[in-house]
């Protein structure tokens, strides 16, 4: 679709929702311009004008379907949806139906079925569709690692292994406090495989790019704690784990690992593995939540260690690359989103990638319900 001046007329940004994260994306909207105009609406008063304090050039409506029907959509529009889960269904639907492009926040969706009607409004209307679980790649150490195993830099992959284990970093409670509707499924779709888990597959997939998964097994849990509200009842998983099978392009076949927990009855662990035939790999690629650590990482680099045999010995070789922030990674998504609607290289997932990546971790909840393998192929 080509409209008139659409090269030269300014971004329009619309914030569907006027929270935190929508915060995040206001920042990246001011950065492409001294032109750019921001709407947002959001039927809470105090989140309207927290907005408008940070960005008092902004133009604020309380109801979302007014604000798109202010002006008709043009090339140069986006929607932002940054809203809990259960409603980035709905919410899509409308903002595609205004005829502008659409980014919504991560989890995509809180099932397949939404999902397929999402992808099918953007056809509908001939703007793109995007989501935000990359906001963690555009890390050299990434590039770096793909690299490797592509080359044969650790001989033939056989196993790969994530595990993050966090005993108390429960969204609604240690983080995010205020925002209790993480801990209400009906609200969020799901605990912290949607609200972390989607940005550990995102990440391994960029690296080791299967073409097909299945989901083996796979478990959810609930720890209780002390800490655990009264209202609302936590309805999601705080600790889960899954053991799947990818199969890569050249068709190898690699078992993967992955385990994910904000709350839990444990010791904190962090590993990050991709085993070879003749070596392995692995990388830093999240900022640390420590702002110290986080200076001194910006100094330093995000790092990557190659381990392979030196006469008889294991050698470890160590690389650095640009490390980044928090604010960095959230402002990711906009400002990449933008490059895949301007045509240039993108670390925007492409459509077949959002498809598969999202299949995965329904996958993942599909077998822990039902106890039986579940199967995804990349289309």
């Amino acid at each position: 679709m080509t409209d008139v001046n659409e090269t030269t007329a300014p971004w329009r940004v619309y914030l569907y929702g006027a929270g935190s994260i929508a915060w995040r994306h206001g920042v990246a909207a001011e950065s492409l311009g001294h032109d750019v105009q921001l709407f947002a609406a959001d039927p809470s008063r105090n989140a309207r004008e927290a907005l408008l304090a940070k960005f008092p050039k902004a133009t604020v409506y309380e109801d979302a379907e007014a604000m798109l029907a202010s002006s008709a959509g043009q090339q140069r529009d986006i929607v932002v949806i940054a809203v809990p889960p259960c409603l980035h269904h709905a919410a899509t639907l409308l903002a595609f139906q205004s005829n502008r492009h659409v980014l919504c926040e991560k989890p995509l969706a809180t099932s397949e079925i939404e999902m397929a009607e999402m992808l099918a409004a953007a056809d509908s209307s001939g703007r793109i569709f995007g989501e935000c679980s990359f906001r963690y790649l555009g890390n050299g150490a990434l590039d770096r690692a793909r690299q490797l195993i592509e080359t044969g830099g650790i001989g033939s992959v056989y196993h790969a292994r994530f595990i993050n284990r966090q005993p108390r970093s429960r969204a609604g409670i240690e983080y995010q406090p205020s925002s209790k509707w993480f801990l209400d499924k009906k609200k969020s779709g799901g605990g912290t495989i949607f609200d972390w888990g989607v940005y550990d597959l995102t990440m391994f997939f960029d690296v080791l790019r299967p073409v097909a998964a299945t989901v083996n097994n796979a478990w959810l849990a609930t720890p209780t704690t002390g800490a655990d509200p009264s209202e609302p009842p936590i309805s999601v998983e705080t600790h889960a784990g899954a053991t799947l099978t990818l199969t890569l392009e050249d068709g190898t076949v690699v078992p993967f690992d992955w385990e994910r927990a904000s709350g839990f009855h444990g010791d904190p662990q962090v590993a990050l593995n991709v085993d070879g035939t003749t070596g392995a790999l692995t990388w830093e690629w999240v900022p640390t939540f420590d702002y110290k650590d986080q200076v001194d990482e910006a100094k330093e680099g995000f790092k990557l260690v190659h381990y392979a045999d030196v006469d008889g010995k294991v050698d470890a070789r160590e690389e650095k690359f640009p490390a980044f922030g928090w604010e960095d990674a959230n402002q990711r998504p906009l400002l990449s989103f933008v490059d895949l609607i301007e045509g240039r290289e993108s670390l925007a997932l492409s459509r077949s990638r959002l498809e598969f990546n999202f299949g995965v971790v329904s996958a993942i909840y599909k077998c822990a319900a039902e106890g039986k393998p579940v199967h995804v192929q990349l289309k």
